[in-house]
């Protein structure tokens, strides 16, 4: 009795530590969750599902009721240091487009995404539209 226990408590630890493509897919339809770590292309991004975003790094947070947070520059200065900021904004999804809206240091910003490759733990994104409304 007490090895089927023991056994039964050493399986529960060995298979809650394993991680697969699979789990990813658990915490809902791309692009719940957070991205960061992006990587800038001729036209578009990639970025990588992480558990945080860090401190002063770019990155996103899609949340399931298509609310945003998109850290970004704090201001118009982008020498280094850079110093991020949170800006709320919404986003929606119809099948590989995304549309998102965001406040940014100087107004708003309006942008149409095309999803092209995605593996669950990253994103390719194309840039398809990009709007900037400056408050003035």
């Amino acid at each position: 009795m007490k090895m089927t226990v023991l056994t039964f408590v050493f399986g529960l630890l060995l298979f809650s530590c394993i991680q697969s493509d699979e789990m990813a897919s658990d915490l809902g339809p791309l692009p719940l969750g957070i991205w960061s770590n992006i990587e800038y292309l001729s036209n578009g991004f990639t970025m990588e599902r992480v558990t945080q975003l860090k401190e002063n790094n770019y990155g996103y947070l899609f949340l399931s009721n298509g609310k945003l947070v998109h850290r970004a520059n704090s201001s118009w200065c982008g020498t280094p240091p850079i110093i991020t900021k949170d800006y709320e904004g919404t986003w929606e999804r119809n099948g590989d487009t995304i549309t998102l809206r965001s406040q940014f240091w100087g107004g708003v910003n309006l942008q149409e995404w095309r999803l092209t490759e995605s593996s669950g733990k990253s994103l390719l994104v194309e840039i398809v539209h990009s709007e900037w409304d400056l408050d003035e």
